[in-house]
């Protein structure tokens, strides 16, 4: 099963809204894998899984909306191009193999913009590693937000747009990391993705944020 995420057509979120949202699911997804370390042997251990990958998907959207929108903040910063950049840097690391054939940013059936990421080879990818990862990614966020355009009084660094794309490639790599370990629950517990990705959907409608 492929994990595809849709664009937010009925949210416009800024920089500062996504990096309050992610710090808030960061912390939902660290709490969920700590009730599934503590049930772990229990009957109650396989719902706390699922509950861990429901916050995954969660991460993976807050990210995913966003970098859609980037594109919209300065006509130089492409989607496809940030795309291209963050798929050239997983097969510098030897993650990806080969990116022909792919397509990672497509339009739906319905008209509405949606995004997919590759399954990688990433050997000890757990999901302490991968909360970490998370964790590190969010704070350079943060500065690319803050610190390098000079928004708490520092020496501005970077430009609009070079803020804009760096804040896009933490965007894919937090969002990779999500997939990932998806793509992992996936393969080892048998995870039903698919289930998760329409219940998923199903919600991101009722709340109304896309449709």
């Amino acid at each position: 099963m492929e994990i595809v995420l849709p664009r937010l057509n009925r949210l416009v979120p800024s920089l500062e809204s996504t990096f309050h949202k992610l710090v808030e699911e960061q912390g939902e997804l660290s709490e969920a894998i700590l009730s599934w370390m503590e049930e772990q042997g229990t009957p109650r251990a396989r719902e706390a899984l699922l509950n861990v990958a429901r916050e995954l998907l969660d991460v993976a959207q807050t990210c995913i909306s966003m970098t859609f929108v980037l594109e919209e903040l300065a006509p130089d910063v492409r989607l496809e191009q940030m795309i291209d950049d963050h798929l050239d840097k997983l097969l510098r690391k030897g993650y990806l193999q080969s990116i022909s054939g792919d397509v990672y940013s497509k339009v739906n059936e319905e008209g509405f913009r949606e995004m997919s990421l590759p399954r990688l080879v990433i050997p000890g990818v757990t999901l302490d590693s991968t909360v970490l990862n998370i964790s590190v990614a969010i704070g350079r966020f943060a500065q690319w937000i803050g610190k390098f355009r000079g928004a708490s009084g520092e020496a501005r660094i970077y430009t609009d747009e070079q803020v804009l794309r760096g804040c896009g490639l933490n965007l894919l790599h937090i969002a990779q990391c999500c997939f990932t370990m998806l793509y992992i629950l996936e393969d080892t517990f048998l995870m039903d993705i698919d289930a998760l990705m329409r219940a998923h959907i199903e919600k991101l409608k009722q709340r109304g944020y896309v449709g």
